[in-house]
């Protein structure tokens, strides 16, 4: 009673601060919803807010309104009713923000957010809970919906990562205790010591766990004493997988039984059983199996009955049961599970192709619709003006048509005239543009090479330096002003030739996003996109539209003063793509809006500009045929555009007939996330013949769009950041690396120096593949080892043609070692690593290769590798595995000794390694075209 007391009082408190007269009855049924929803009786609890939305009606208060329908939506998610949720989150948003209203926004946003966040839709879920932080520090708003928003930020950035990595655990840190100081600030202990936690999560994540333990403890205290079983029972769970870590298995299986007890007293199925299986997993991890399996069983039949295969927990626990089955030998039983996890999977593989195929055929028969509309239209306007063009043609025919005749020829004639003329004009122009374009070239060049040479220079005062730096920089706006032109002339002189192809357009359009993402925070700018396009394949020329997207974000990103926010939204709409870039603190007066397309016109008058970025874009828009309009409010500006991305839109030879369609792989299955967990993760390669390429990005778009490129030509391994990538690069050994620079846990540069100075990958060509532009960024880059770096937003040729040149280089090195008897590489262009490596390999053969006993795997060892990653290194240098190699080597030296002794031809066979004399003989034929006999006598050959 005092508790609910209390609850009343300060609710009546917060609307008072509004200045509002609140009816009772609002907070009394306010008050009541609290305590029902966390006894889980949520249809109660949304029965009384529902009342409570009528009452606001009845008073017509915004406020009311908007917290009503806030309330609704939260109630709704936490029933699981998604599409209500967001109904509701919606319409009190709206209300929100019509009327400014901050507490009701974050409300509105976090049930909006949360959605995101259970539907493992981390950018959206990021990018809702991100404003809510935004609207706080606006308004100086805090209250409980601001702290969870940073709760689950940080929780996002704990499940998106792998937990070997560890710098972006100081991210999600610093949102933790954020969340803390707003909810001490507020008078909310119960959020206060929620943070401690996700505090003891993050200690936990680094290892660190003699920092990790007390704050479980003190939190752990707190909640024992609210009587709070849920929150206890997930600290319990924490402590159990930190003593299961230290190898302290009596300590964690007491914190185990201590959460099942409590979960158990609490009647919770699933929660129940969920516990079942975490338990069981326990105590298969330390190889107790017979003692999980009536766990495992528990958990099976709570599952079975709630039909949760959807979420691939079943088969889960199928699994794990046929696994403790079969290590306990009841194989009948193991059997019976692992029949049934292939049922599971088959359920799971059907119901994708199911909602797949429902999608397609609503798709096919809506487009159906409406072609069959728009072509009755037009054979109606068709018939109509049939008609009246008889009409016309009957009444004034017979006397105008000498006229007509005679007009005509004259206006031919004439036009002809113009047109010659008009097009010599244009011909001379575009000349023009192009040959003063290529001839501003050159001078640039001279200017650009000085500058920077001087510019390295450290005996320069800082006013030189400064003034340097402002000639380079000009030089570069040249460079781009010439590149514009190239392009407007190309256009003019119709040079510039539209190519469309297949491809998916969500991670291209993200990763041009992301691109821009290390500019806007350099200006301390909010830069989000909300990009709701469906997975399918679509045609469009991905120069012409990374062109306009790059224009038009880099001028919102330039034109926008600090702290501005720039917003790029995307969808399809009747096979055309709509796009809208908007970016706020600046706005265009009316009359300059009718001109901002014209070429050399500046729409700020106050900023730096040429005036062509926007000719050109519309030019580019215009050319890829569509249409691009602008509009101005009184502090932003958006940009609207409209292109076709179907495939009827465009002519034969617009289309690339050498492109393919991109794929995307379906999404992992994510299974219930833990607090501390370890995952491992093992790719093998599918084929033999192809090239691996390993890409390295923390962002998961711009890895599925390079995988989109690549993945018909290569197969393709993807990491996080540099620490899983390189822990990936030991183990699978790739043909090539593309890294991101800038990444949490570790680096680009890290990632680099770590390949460049181990035996294993030293071999590996890299390319950095990243938004941080500067020549200093791309020397660091080059200087720590990385073999071309590129930036973002990147050329897909220029990055395939890389790629390409630099597999090509290795295969020439391939070739050059494998004709070696000796292996010499100090005449060879490779790094000294790759060198070291090479002469400790020749170390080895000068010793053991005569063994018969010596093949791959005395081989692996001798050199401190797994085979397979000695497979790798050798097939990358040498182009042979390591049997070939070994062999080719026995045959080259035995060649060598026929050529320079006399000695018996088959000990030679058995001095060489070969333990059979007509196997030797086999192998020496089919490598040398003779017999070793013939090899002799012939020393000339």
């Amino acid at each position: 009673m005092i508790k609910k007391g209390l609850a009343f009082i300060l609710t009546s408190i917060w609307f008072s601060s509004f200045g509002q007269d609140i009816p009772e009855e609002f907070l009394v049924h306010q008050t009541q919803m609290d305590s029902l929803s966390k006894l889980s009786k949520y249809d109660d609890a949304l029965q009384l807010a529902f009342q409570n939305l009528e009452i606001a009606k009845r008073e017509g208060s915004h406020l009311l309104l908007g917290k009503a329908k806030s309330k609704i939506s939260h109630l709704y998610f936490r029933k699981g009713d998604y599409d209500s949720t967001t109904y509701y989150a919606k319409q009190a948003m709206n209300l929100a923000s019509a009327n400014r209203l901050p507490e009701v926004m974050t409300s509105a946003l976090l049930s909006l957010g949360n959605v995101h966040y259970s539907k493992f839709e981390d950018i959206d879920a990021i990018d809702h809970y991100q404003k809510i932080d935004s609207i706080s520090e606006r308004y100086d708003e805090k209250n409980s919906h601001v702290v969870n928003a940073l709760f689950n930020l940080g929780k996002v950035l704990l499940r998106t990562y792998s937990v070997q990595d560890t710098s972006y655990i100081g991210k999600a840190e610093r949102y933790f205790r954020s969340a803390q100081k707003i909810a001490s600030e507020i008078g909310n202990p119960e959020e206060e010591h929620f943070g401690y936690i996700m505090l003891g999560n993050i200690y936990g994540q680094r290892r660190e766990y003699e920092k990790a333990i007390p704050y479980f403890k003190k939190s752990l205290a707190y909640f024992e004493r609210m009587d709070s079983n849920k929150r206890v029972a997930d600290i319990y769970w924490s402590l159990g997988i930190i003593e299961t870590d230290l190898n302290n298995y009596e300590q964690a299986e007491f914190y185990y039984k201590k959460r099942l007890d409590l979960l158990t007293q609490a009647e919770n199925p699933e929660e129940i059983a969920n516990a079942n299986r975490v338990h069981a997993g326990f105590l298969q991890r330390i190889n107790r199996q017979q003692e999980a399996i009536p766990y495992l069983e528990k958990a099976y039949d709570y599952f079975q009955v709630s039909d949760a295969g959807h979420s691939g927990i079943l088969l889960g626990i199928t699994s794990s049961l046929a696994e403790a089955y079969r290590k306990t030998g009841d194989f009948e039983k193991a059997t019976e599970f692992y029949s049934q996890t292939l049922v599971h999977q088959d359920s799971l593989d059907t119901r994708k192709q199911k909602s797949l195929a429902l999608d397609l055929e609503a798709k096919y028969q809506t487009q159906k619709k409406e072609q069959e509309i728009a072509l009755l239209k037009s054979q109606s306007e068709l018939a109509e003006e049939r008609k009246k063009n008889q009409q016309h043609i009957f009444l004034g025919g017979i006397v105008l048509i000498s006229l007509v005749t005679l007009s005509l020829f004259l206006l031919y004639r004439n036009r002809q005239k113009t047109n010659k003329r008009l097009m010599e004009l244009d011909t001379a122009k575009s000349n023009f543009f192009a040959n003063i374009s290529h001839e501003l070239r050159t001078p640039l060049s001279l200017i650009q090479g000085p500058v920077e040479q001087q510019l390295e220079n450290t005996l320069l005062s800082k006013e030189e330096k400064q003034n340097l730096t402002i000639a380079k920089n000009s030089a570069e706006r040249l460079t781009t002003l010439v590149d514009q032109l190239l392009d407007l002339s190309k256009l003019e002189s119709n040079f510039y030739k539209l190519r469309v192809g297949q491809g998916l357009l969500t991670p291209f359009l993200k990763s041009l996003v992301e691109s821009f993402s290390f500019k806007a925070n350099k200006k301390s700018q909010l830069l989000n996109s909300d990009i709701s396009i469906d997975k399918n394949n679509y045609w469009y020329d991905s120069d012409v539209l990374q062109k306009i997207i790059v224009n038009l974000l880099g001028n919102a990103l330039k034109y926008s003063p600090e702290n501005a926010e720039i917003h790029l939204s995307a969808n399809i709409k009747n096979g055309n793509l709509l796009l809208s870039i908007k970016n706020t603190g600046k706005s265009i007066p009316q009359e300059k809006l009718k001109k901002i397309f014209d070429r050399f016109h500046r729409s700020h008058e106050d900023e730096p500009g040429t005036g062509i970025g926007l000719a050109l874009t519309k030019e580019l828009v215009e050319l890829h045929k569509g249409k691009i309009d602008v509009k101005s409010d009184l502090d932003s500006v958006t940009f609207y555009i409209k292109v076709p991305v179907h495939e009827k839109a465009f002519s034969a030879n617009e289309k690339d007939m050498h492109s393919k369609p991109t794929t995307q792989k379906p999404p992992h299955q994510k299974n219930e996330v833990i607090p501390i967990m370890d995952s491992k993760a093992s790719i093998s390669k599918s084929d033999e013949n192809m090239d691996i390429v390993l890409i390295v990005d923390d962002n998961e778009d711009i890895r599925t769009y390079v995988s989109s490129l690549l993945q018909e030509n290569y197969h393709i391994l993807s990491a996080e950041n540099g620490e899983i990538g390189f822990q990936k690069a030991l183990k699978q050994v790739p043909d090539l690396i593309i890294t991101d620079l800038m990444m949490p846990k570790e680096d680009g540069l890290k990632l680099t120096k770590n390949c460049k100075t181990n035996d294993t990958t030293s071999h590996i060509p890299i390319i950095m593949l990243t938004a941080k532009t500067g020549d200093e960024n791309q020397l660091e880059g080059l200087e720590i080892g990385a073999d071309a770096y590129l930036t973002k937003p990147f050329n897909n040729k220029v990055l395939k043609q890389t790629i390409k040149n630099l597999l090509e280089s290795r295969k020439k090195l391939q070739k050059r070692f494998s004709q070696e008897v000796i292996l010499t590489p100090k005449d060879i262009s490779i790094d000294s690593y790759d060198q070291r490596f090479l002469e400790s390999l020749q170390n080895i053969l000068d010793q053991q290769l005569v063994s018969s006993n010596f093949n791959a795997e005395a081989f692996a060892i001798a050199i401190g590798m797994s085979r397979m990653q000695l497979h790798r290194k050798l097939k990358a240098l040498t182009g042979q595995t390591t049997s070939e190699f070994i062999r080719g080597q026995r045959l080259k030296l035995a060649a060598k000794l026929l050529q320079e002794s006399n000695v018996n031809i088959s000990e030679i066979g058995y001095q060489v390694g070969f333990n059979d004399h007509s196997y030797f003989t086999k192998c020496f034929r089919e490598t040398y075209g003779l017999s070793p006999s013939e090899f002799s006598k012939n020393k000339t050959f």
